[in-house]
């Protein structure tokens, strides 16, 4: 491998240890909140476009889970009031769904509870290397989006 082979392998290394690392850690601080890491993951989907309705179809795509997995936390979070459900008018399978006022404002004390430990991990980085850290990290989420297709299955 050339240097630039030796880096972007490094780079996926890194990143999936900083994965694990992140998913352990998620894993505690979410034991005392309401909601589990990945139920706050979708409910927190619905705050970027709170007037937005969803299908789950369209959450399991978007989300990369199985529709089973994404009903099973629709479930929790319609019996929770954290989301609402209406009917299509045309197709009656199909539910749209919303967050609610209850979800959005769970979403806020969550994030509000888990801000000390954010800013603990990230302390020691200056302002300017956070900044070109998210821009660098928001490059990466943009490709992944727009390449979620590119990989050949064997």
């Amino acid at each position: 491998m050339n240097n630039r082979q030796q880096t972007q392998a490094r780079t996926m290394v890194v990143l999936g240890i900083v994965q694990q690392l992140l998913t352990t850690r998620q894993t505690k601080l979410f034991s005392n909140t309401p909601l589990t890491s990945s139920q706050f993951a979708l409910l927190n989907h619905f705050t970027h476009a709170p007037n937005k309705s969803w299908l789950v179809s369209e959450l399991a795509e978007v989300m990369e889970m199985n529709q089973p997995g994404i009903t099973k936390t629709v479930t929790v979070l319609l019996e929770k009031k954290l989301l609402k459900a209406s009917q299509d008018k045309v197709d009656k399978r199909k539910r749209h769904l919303k967050i609610t006022a209850s979800g959005l404002k769970m979403c806020e004390d969550i994030m509000n509870s888990l801000s000390p430990d954010i800013s603990h991990c990230l302390a020691d980085w200056q302002d300017e290397e956070l900044v070109r850290f998210n821009g660098d990290l928001e490059k990466l989420m943009r490709w992944l989006d727009d390449h979620r297709e590119d990989i050949k299955h064997k």
